[in-house]
């Protein structure tokens, strides 16, 4: 009788194990994250050179395909490791990629489907790698076969994943009838904003993606951003131990009138869909717009509502070992419990806490503050905001520790005179504030703030002709 046994892994555990955490869009992201990574080898990740690639996704009911001009997988890196179910260590350490596991591109050609073909041509090679589907079912086999393929079939060097006999599910969300194709097309427009901004282009069924645009309110006046007191962004910036942070949060947009609050409280809908926090792993956006503890609110800040809705922060970690970023293993999420992010997280709530406190500050003289304060200002992008000199030069070092710099505004507060305004507030129905505006006004699209403020003004006016 033998005395060993087999303790080789079943390859239905990984297929299942490794898709079942991650959803498909995330899994179309993962791949499109490795071309990416493939530009950062070929640019040494300067942007500048960034609008010579791109990456180009087909998607049907039949067949994924994914295709760059990134470089190609280098030979070296195919044989050892870019089909193992895993990474060594080291690879990459000079360049800002977000991978770490080495198994996102295995994992993202499981979720669809089982005859997968990966194809790339370098600078000296061109290799097909198929992954059929009877490797999948067969345990004793874990080798693949690199077979050469012909350089015409590659207009440039770089590489084309494609996945046919998709799953049922998976082609369904595939078909042309099916939503899913413009949420993606939302999505990597989200997620690589900053990127596409540099000039990387990206496609989807030959459509082009533009990033998300993402502004703020400020000053540019010389005076207000030396002395601090303005509508002006909050900045923070340390680079400590190869991992560099930069924060900025601020205004969007002039904070909710009294009759937008009564709106949005009665439909509790946020109208902005970048209000939140955002954060950025090596410029790839991995939380969008958050509202919950994760960022603060609820937990050093108050619950988010609709008073919020124009208050956005937007958080950058960069590292050429992407150990250090606080990222998860799908890439689309924050280790919440890392170290580095409990830390930073502090100074989100610092930063954002200014913005919380100056709507709280204006909330019932919104008009004033329309009229007086917000006209001074202009929106301008974070990239912008962020390397201006002028804010850098104004910046000091905090004495946490970590040897960061920090710009901290001093947000204009409303004049404690009292200016004899007084706030009237009573509840009636809305059938009956409804019926009052069609027949008294002839207008039922009045808000309920409106409606209230015209009777009023209907009343003084008749008691101002009797006097």
């Amino acid at each position: 009788m033998p005395n060993t046994i087999k303790a080789n892994p079943a390859k239905r555990f990984f297929v299942e194990m490794l898709t079942r955490d991650i959803d498909l869009d995330d899994a179309i992201l993962d791949l499109l994250d490795n071309s990416l990574d493939g530009l950062l080898r070929i640019t040494k990740a300067d942007n500048s050179k960034y609008s010579n690639y791109k990456v180009e996704i087909f998607i049907d009911k039949n067949k994924f395909e994914i295709r760059d001009n990134c470089g190609g997988i280098p030979t070296d890196i195919a044989q050892e490791y870019a089909f193992r179910m895993g990474r060594p260590s080291g690879r990459d350490d000079n360049i800002p990629t977000i991978g770490m596991y080495g198994i996102g591109m295995k994992r993202s050609v499981f979720k669809m489907g089982k005859d997968i073909t990966i194809s790339s041509k370098n600078d000296d090679k061109c290799f097909t790698v198929a992954i059929p589907s009877q490797w999948l079912t067969d345990d004793d086999n874990w080798e693949l076969t690199m077979e050469e393929c012909s350089s015409t079939s590659f207009d440039e060097r770089g590489t084309v994943v494609t996945v046919k006999d998709l799953y049922l599910g998976i082609s369904k969300l595939y078909n042309e009838e099916s939503d899913f194709i413009s949420r993606l097309i939302k999505k990597i427009s989200v997620h690589y904003a900053f990127i596409l901004k540099s000039g990387f282009k990206v496609y989807v069924n030959g459509k082009k993606i533009e990033g998300k645009e993402i502004s703020l309110l400020s000053e540019f006046n010389d005076d207000v951003i030396n002395s601090k007191k303005g509508i002006l962004p909050y900045i923070y910036h340390e680079n400590n131990d190869g991992l560099e942070i930069e924060i900025i949060c601020g205004l969007v947009d002039a904070p909710p009138s009294l009759d937008e609050d009564s709106e949005n409280a009665e439909s509790s809908k946020v109208n902005r869909v970048d209000a939140g926090w955002t954060i950025m792993c090596n410029e790839r956006v991995v939380v969008y717009a958050d509202r919950t503890m994760l960022t603060g609110w609820g937990d050093g800040l108050p619950q988010f509502h609709y008073q919020f809705n124009t208050l956005v922060g937007v958080v950058s970690f960069k590292s050429n070992q992407a150990s250090k970023l606080p990222v998860t293993t799908t890439k689309r999420g924050i280790d919440a419990s890392s170290d580095v992010f409990l830390r930073v997280r502090k100074k989100m709530i610092e930063g954002m806490r200014l913005y919380v406190d100056y709507t709280n500050k204006w909330k019932n003289k919104r008009k004033i503050e329309r009229e007086t304060i917000l006209p001074k200002s202009q929106s301008e992008t974070l990239d912008k905001l962020i390397v201006s000199k002028k804010f850098e030069e104004k910046m000091i070092t905090t004495k946490d520790g970590f040897k960061g710099r920090v710009y901290k505004p001093k947000l204009p507060i409303p004049s404690i005179k009292d200016d004899g305004i007084r706030n009237i507030k009573f509840s009636k129905h809305k059938d009956d504030i409804k019926k009052i505006a069609l027949e008294y006004f002839e207008n039922d699209s009045l808000t309920d703030n409106l409606v209230g403020e015209k009777c009023f003004e209907e009343i003084l006016a008749q008691l101002e002709q009797e006097d």
